[in-house]
């Protein structure tokens, strides 16, 4: 399920966007900037300052994540169903360890959210809709728009 194409999206992406149902029913769209793939069929990623996403997660654990790398316009959508995982937890501590030596020793790590994936599914920009548009083209389009060199 997660091939060598998605793992990088969600590699150089850098951030992801993680969706749950409120307990109204409405909509809680979060930030994840830890997203990491678990294994084949899993996505992982860390709470850090989401006390909603976790409490949605627990009282349902639908939850749906897109991931796109803004300079080529193009990611995948990510749906399937979360556990969450605090210290204490094996899951938990491995993932931790990671995070910590990624992003340093004082970065708190609340709990780590695995997720077993029911689908992905791509997302493209529109402008691969033109014949003569190339990812190359869009990711130097879009590096000169952002200042990338």
């Amino acid at each position: 399920m997660l091939n060598d194409d998605i793992k990088t999206i969600i590699k150089r992406s850098n951030l992801s966007f993680v969706a749950t149902i409120n307990q109204d029913g409405s909509p809680n769209l979060s930030p994840k900037s830890t997203l990491r793939p678990f294994d084949d069929r899993s996505l992982i990623f860390a709470n850090l300052a989401s006390p909603r996403t976790i409490e949605n997660l627990n009282r349902n654990s639908k939850t749906e994540i897109n991931c796109i790398d803004v300079f080529s316009r193009r990611g995948y959508r990510f749906t399937g169903n979360a556990t969450v995982h605090s210290p204490g937890d094996d899951i938990y501590n491995e993932f931790n360890q990671t995070i910590l030596l990624e992003l340093g020793p004082s970065t708190k790590v609340h709990d780590a959210v695995l997720i077993k994936l029911t689908s992905v599914s791509p997302i493209l920009s529109p402008a691969y809709d033109n014949p003569s548009c190339t990812e190359e083209k869009l990711r130097e389009t879009y590096f000169r728009k952002y200042g990338v060199t």
